[in-house]
């Protein structure tokens, strides 16, 4: 299956998202120091349910940090997934063109922050847990030392931005795009600017 991401970071409005079947409660997950950690489920309560478990997602790769201080759990924000939503169903690919879908530039517009971005598409389906898995994945390609990538790691560094708390995602299909089946993800505020993200 081909899969291709970007990211662009820009002012835009937070969104939410439900949990992978947890709809109370807490979930729980191998922070990085091996300790079991705690993981709010109830923090995607109103996700899509073609999202379903995408901030849990998202919160589990945050809860992996060590850090003296947790990262916040991000929380769904139907404004964010309502951006992300109208910004996929444009299907516009007009910047390089990629075959994936453009950052929407606009997207920080009616938010009260500079609003973070993450795209993934794919040649096949799309998973909320594919896109998540492969912006995570980025891990290996950043060294926090020097705040420095080797390689793409902006979607990751965007995942664990301690000040982003709120997350909205969409996911759509753009017929004749290479990858058509696309997840959009914003986050509020945006990260990716101004230091390190922890």
């Amino acid at each position: 299956m081909q899969t291709r991401w970007g990211l662009l970071v820009t002012a835009c409005a937070a969104c939410s998202g439900e949990t992978d079947g947890v709809a109370n409660g807490d979930a729980n997950t191998t922070g990085g120091d091996g300790q079991m950690m705690m993981v709010d489920a109830r923090a995607g309560v109103g996700e899509p349910a073609d999202l379903m478990g995408i901030t849990l997602y998202h919160n589990q790769v945050r809860a992996a940090v060590v850090t003296s201080t947790p990262l916040p759990a991000l929380e769904w924000d139907a404004n964010l997934a309502a951006t992300a939503a109208a910004w996929v169903a444009k299907c516009t690919d007009t910047m390089a063109p990629t075959g994936l879908i453009d950052h929407n530039a606009g997207r920080s517009q009616g938010h009260p922050w500079y609003v973070g971005e993450n795209i993934f598409g794919a040649g096949g389906g799309a998973t909320a847990q594919q896109a998540v898995s492969s912006w995570a994945s980025e891990k290996a390609n950043y060294n926090y030392d020097t705040n420095a990538c080797n390689g793409v790691c902006g979607h990751y560094t965007q995942i664990v931005w301690r000040t982003s708390v709120k997350l909205g995602c969409a996911k759509g299909t753009c017929a004749g795009f290479a990858y058509p089946n696309s997840i959009v993800c914003n986050y509020g505020p945006g990260g990716n600017s101004g230091g390190k993200p922890y």
